[in-house]
């Protein structure tokens, strides 16, 4: 896997981040629509670059503030295919997901080897 966070921000206390996705998947905007998103992210594995991104994003948050909780802190991901953002259609092209807490903190246990 090769990649990098594209944008983190804050937004009412939580912090999210962003990945830009320029993939093609069609002519028409109805071929970003979120099935097609999701079929996308299965077949590219980008689940796993999410989650991958999740831990470094939660580990980044931990260090930086003081009373940092999961529950309280962590907004989610955004993967966004920007040839299918479409205004008509607010959830056109734009995938949401705020993973599982523990299942963020188990797969920060197993890159530390503490699986």
């Amino acid at each position: 896997m090769k990649g990098f966070i594209d944008l983190v921000f804050e937004h009412a206390g939580r912090f999210y981040f962003v990945d830009w996705k320029s993939n093609w998947l069609g002519t028409d905007s109805g071929s970003y629509a979120p099935e097609n998103i999701a079929t996308e992210m299965a077949r590219n594995f980008y689940n796993l670059q999410l989650s991958i991104y999740a831990v470094a994003l939660h580990r980044y948050l931990q260090r930086r503030l003081p009373s940092y909780e999961y529950e309280r802190n962590f907004g989610g991901a955004f993967y966004i295919f920007l040839r299918g953002v479409d205004p008509g259609k607010l959830d056109n092209g734009i995938f949401f997901t705020r993973p599982p807490r523990k299942f963020v903190e188990q797969l920060d246990d197993v890159f530390d080897g503490n699986s």
